[in-house]
């Protein structure tokens, strides 16, 4: 999996300001804050997680595209059973950059992949860098409202959207666990345990 394939779903945005904004901050996820000093790590390397889900290298990219695909399809699912009204722009973007600045989370250091320190979560750093770059308040709901159990997100999904992001989050997750727990055996043997 490769950025390239993130760039790809970001293309479906039809919102032109918006698919370059996606656009801008996958290719360039600086922190608008100077104060925030973490190095960032390479997000087609960084795992998801360090003793969860897509721990292996490269876990975080191939994630994130699999949330994305996931998401779209239960949107399409909703729209057409319920005939419900999806913002597919704000879905997409939210799904592509709900995890995205994991990169300041995970780093390797000596051969083994280990959390950076930084004391604000994934979703609220995240959340934080869409605010200071102008993203719509649905977007910024989108990523805040995800994080695996309804009762420890930032905030309780609101909106379809959110909600569609957040399940499929979840049930990316949960199945990556089941089909590969060899994998995070093998990991937490050769890298050690961590957060997150």
């Amino acid at each position: 999996m490769s950025m390239k394939k993130l760039l790809e779903l970001a293309e479906k945005i039809r919102d032109e300001k918006l698919r370059k904004k996606v656009i801008e901050i996958i290719k360039n996820p600086k922190l608008s804050n100077e104060e925030i000093i973490y190095p960032a790590s390479s997000p087609e390397q960084i795992p998801s997680s360090l003793n969860a889900h897509h721990s292996n290298e490269g876990g975080h990219i191939e994630h994130v595209a699999s949330v994305t695909e996931l998401a779209i399809k239960i949107a399409e699912h909703v729209e057409k059973t319920y005939g419900a009204n999806i913002n597919f722009d704000h879905l997409i973007a939210g799904a592509l950059l709900h995890d995205w600045m994991k990169i300041y989370h995970f780093r390797k250091h000596a051969g083994k992949w280990e959390h950076t320190g930084c004391l604000l979560d994934h979703a609220v750093l995240t959340a934080c860098e869409l605010y200071a770059r102008g993203f719509p308040e649905e977007v910024i709901h989108i990523v805040e409202a995800h994080g695996g159990d309804l009762g420890q997100v930032a905030a309780r999904p609101q909106t379809l959207e959110a909600l569609i992001v957040f399940y499929a989050d979840v049930l990316d997750a949960s199945i990556e666990s089941m089909l590969r727990p060899a994998e995070q055996v093998k990991f937490l043997i050769l890298h050690g345990e961590g957060e997150e």
